[in-house]
């Protein structure tokens, strides 16, 4: 499946479940932003979305499963981008 941008927004604030070595992870997403200046690929604007773990999850990037309740389960190449005052944030992005 193709997610779309809208698809992620609509999960804002919402938990997320990383799968990693038979334990599961709880992220939050936290952000959905457009990609200003890029180029539509097929039906899809370019977006980026943003998850938060625990301070203590440093997940290496690479490509997670990562499920939600009404998304299901989906295969997310997620990079490191720093810690905020709540814990650990990871970024997506999709174009």
């Amino acid at each position: 499946m193709q997610y779309q941008f809208d698809d992620f927004k609509s999960c804002l604030n919402q938990p997320f479940t990383l799968e990693l070595n038979g334990s599961e992870y709880r992220l939050i997403l936290v952000s959905t932003d457009k990609l200003a200046n890029s180029a539509t690929v097929g039906d899809r604007d370019a977006f980026s979305i943003v998850f938060r773990g625990d301070s203590n999850l440093n997940l290496p990037q690479q490509i997670y499963r990562i499920s939600h309740e009404q998304m299901g389960s989906m295969d997310i190449f997620i990079v490191p981008i720093g810690p905020d005052e709540e814990g650990m944030c990871y970024e997506a992005v999709f174009s």
